[in-house]
């Protein structure tokens, strides 16, 4: 049987590829353009195929059409992922990461410019300038989660940094709340990759993934096999700090397997609006909610017609104000932050539930970041490390206590609780159903199902009745007062340490 050379000699059109297939003697058999991203667009392709070669005299079976086009189109991905990887590294040498950019670029920064981002680290109220600040870019309002998702930026420089996941609704602003912290950041820091493919972190420059900040988009609603697989990599990065794996890498004419590794660690952030997301990266991110009440949107549409009006940021200039957070978070020295208050906080969180494992390291971590952004104005240990102080443990508590009842599965987060406020309103204790609730809430209509089923969960909402053909499933609100299922806290400021509020 004559062999045939399959070779794809386009890049993509959309979804679609050329392909080319050709004889032993090189000479053009077969044309076509397909969509091979999906096994099933794989299996369509090849039948096709197989067609068109038959019509030129050459038999061929679709499954082993189909093995050829997988086999090229992984070897097309990894060549489009090491291009990519080299046109995404940082600037300078590879083992020292974004660091020596940032030197570089600190030293060429304009001496007004560094002073101001001194005075700004220096500042008592440093955590509300910020927000300040970013609510001068156009963000209304989020002041919580745009002040939580920039020290998950900062985390970037620790050994432990956060990963976060913003929940909310479509259209209420999740990716534009992001994009706008994500701007504050030095660029040398930030890889945005709105798509990864299984391999991509893999093929990234040695060192590139090296304290960066990633900002992924929004998650793929897609639940398969290859979309758990397609995250894989990034769990491992998120959870270790590095990767390890052994690929096939074409040398010449032969295929020979390598160990390629990928010293990270990395910061992260997603947005989603699923309810719930694959269970292995479910608690591996901090869920972090936008506002989907009205007064928000009303926020949000005074602040964008100002802009149509020509407002804008309160006199400041948003080149110049991105300049100074630069320079700030180059300045930010890479240290080691201890905690001494930290055995007092862990005694003191609920230890029934196997996933405060996780979420005790995720608090933590939000405290260090707290500390490293105001090490101008923390106490240091004869080695250099920065002292975390109460101010430092206050800031966790205020941003993460919402997340912290996410991560450990139990309780409420605050956009069911407050439908579920809404639910009482509509309802009282008389039955209902998804769809009827749906229709009345005019907020996040699609969101409502998955605010149900987290209220369900919770024990606020119990079924009634079971579905049985055109009839739904009817439910009603329990006695429990949905602030009891919200009832878990992180230890306050007087628990820890005594004394006044932090």
């Amino acid at each position: 049987m004559e062999e045939l050379m399959l070779k794809i000699t386009a890049g993509t059109r959309g979804n679609r590829v050329a392909l080319a297939i050709r004889d032993s003697n090189g000479s053009l058999v077969f044309t076509d353009r397909a969509d091979l991203q999906s096994s099933e667009g794989r299996r369509k392709a090849a039948k096709a195929i197989c067609a068109g070669l038959v019509a030129k005299g050459y038999e061929r079976t679709p499954a082993e059409v189909e093995a050829l086009l997988e086999s090229e189109w992984n070897a097309h991905l990894e060549a489009r992922e090491r291009e990519a990887a080299a046109e995404s590294a940082p600037a300078g040498p590879a083992d020292q990461g974004p660091e020596a950019v940032s030197l570089r670029r600190l030293a060429e920064t304009p001496d007004d410019i560094r002073a101001e981002a001194e005075a700004l680290l220096r500042d008592p109220d440093l955590i509300d300038r910020i927000t300040d600040d970013i609510e001068s870019q156009g963000v209304a309002g989020e002041r919580g989660l745009t002040a939580a998702l920039y020290l998950v930026g900062t985390s970037r420089k620790l050994a432990r940094p956060l990963a976060a996941r913003v929940r909310g609704p479509s259209t209420s602003g999740k990716s534009y709340v992001v994009d706008k912290v994500a701007q504050l950041m030095p660029p040398e820091a930030v890889i945005r990759a709105t798509q990864m493919s299984p391999n991509a972190l893999f093929y990234m420059a040695a060192g590139a993934l090296r304290h960066r900040l990633i900002v992924a988009g929004e998650r793929s609603r897609k639940v398969t096999d290859e979309a758990a697989e397609a995250t894989r990599a990034l769990r491992e990065m998120i959870s270790a700090g590095r990767l390890s794996k052994l690929l096939p890498v074409k040398k010449g004419d032969r295929l020979e397997t390598v160990l390629i590794e990928q010293e990270g660690p990395v910061a992260f952030v997603e947005t989603t609006t699923l309810g719930e997301v694959f269970a292995e990266d479910e608690n591996r991110c901090l869920p972090l909610y936008t506002d989907e009440r009205p007064e928000q949107t009303r926020r949000i549409i005074t602040a964008m017609a100002g802009a149509y009006g020509g407002e804008s940021g309160g006199g400041r200039d948003p080149a110049r104000l991105r300049q100074v957070h630069h320079a700030a978070q180059r300045m930010l020295e890479r240290r080691s932050v201890v905690i001494p208050f930290a055995s007092r906080i862990g005694a003191r969180l609920p230890q029934e539930r196997v996933e405060i494992r996780r979420a005790f390291p995720a608090l933590m971590s939000m405290v260090q970041a707290a500390a490293l952004l105001h090490q101008f104005q923390r106490a240091q240990t004869d080695d250099g490390c920065i002292v975390a102080t109460r101010l430092d443990y206050g800031v966790a508590v205020t941003l993460l206590t919402g997340a912290m009842r996410g991560l450990l599965g139990g309780g409420l987060s605050e956009p069911a609780k407050r439908f579920g406020e809404r639910l009482q309103g509509w309802f009282g204790q008389d039955t209902f159903t998804v769809q009827a609730a749906a229709r009345r809430e005019v907020h996040a209509r699609r969101s409502a199902y998955s605010w149900i089923a987290e209220l369900r969960e919770a024990g606020v909402v119990e079924r009634v009745s079971e579905a049985a053909g055109r009839t739904a499933a009817t439910y009603r609100l329990t006695d429990l007062d949905p602030d009891r299922a919200t009832a878990f806290a992180l230890p306050s400021c007087e628990e820890v340490f005594g004394g006044e509020p932090c």
